[in-house]
C-alpha cells in the first residue's frame, strides 16, 4: 500500500485526530499553566435567606447584624468557615477568630480568582441533560480556568435556600 494512493484516506482519519487533540489542549493546557490560587477565603453557611443577612464586611471586618425574625420562623445556626484554596478543604471558624484576620470583601482576589456558584447547563447538549441549577456548587474561577471547590454545605432539603455557602471576602 502506497501512501501517495491513499492521501485522502490518510488526511480523512487524521483530521478527527487533530480536532480531538485540539479541544482537549484547549481545556486542559490553561489549568496546567495558570498560576495557582494564593489566597484563602471565608464563607458562611445558614446565613439565611429570608430577610437579610446576618453576616457582612466592613472596613475589612466581618461585623454580625442583628436580624429580626417572624414569631414562627426558625432560622438556621449560621456556619463561618475558612476554605483553604490550596488544599481545597474548609475548617469551622469562630468570630472570635476572624476578628483577628484582615477582609477583603471584592469579588475578584488580589491575584485574580473568584468564586462563582454553580450554573445551568447550557451546552449544546442542553436539551439531553436535565437543565438544573446547581445551586450548592461552587467554583474557584480565573485565568481561563475554573476548580470545583470542597466546600462543607448542610444537606438538609427542607429549605432551598437555606443551606447554600454565602462567600464573604478573601483573607489578607
Amino acid at each position: 500500500m502506497k501512501i501517495k494512493d491513499n492521501v485522502s484516506l490518510i488526511i480523512g482519519i487524521s483530521i478527527p485526530i487533530l480536532m480531538i487533540v485540539l479541544v482537549a489542549a484547549s481545556i486542559y493546557l490553561p489549568a496546567i499553566f495558570s498560576p495557582q490560587p494564593q489566597f484563602n477565603f471565608l464563607y458562611v453557611t445558614n446565613d439565611d435567606y429570608y430577610k437579610g443577612r446576618q453576616y457582612v464586611i466592613e472596613n475589612g471586618k466581618l461585623v454580625k447584624r442583628e436580624v429580626k425574625y417572624p414569631e414562627r420562623y426558625t432560622p438556621g445556626i449560621a456556619r463561618l468557615l475558612v476554605h483553604n484554596v490550596v488544599a481545597n478543604a474548609s475548617k469551622e471558624i469562630s468570630f472570635e477568630e476572624i476578628q483577628q484576620l484582615s477582609l477583603d470583601p471584592n469579588s475578584k482576589s488580589p491575584d485574580g480568582w473568584e468564586v462563582v456558584y454553580g450554573n445551568r447547563d447550557d451546552s449544546i447538549f442542553s436539551p439531553f441533560s436535565s437543565g438544573r441549577r446547581d445551586y450548592n456548587s461552587m467554583y474557584l474561577r480565573g485565568h481561563n480556568t475554573s476548580k470545583k471547590l470542597n466546600l462543607q454545605i448542610p444537606t438538609d432539603s427542607r429549605y432551598y435556600y437555606r443551606h447554600r455557602a454565602r462567600f464573604l471576602g478573601w483573607i489578607r
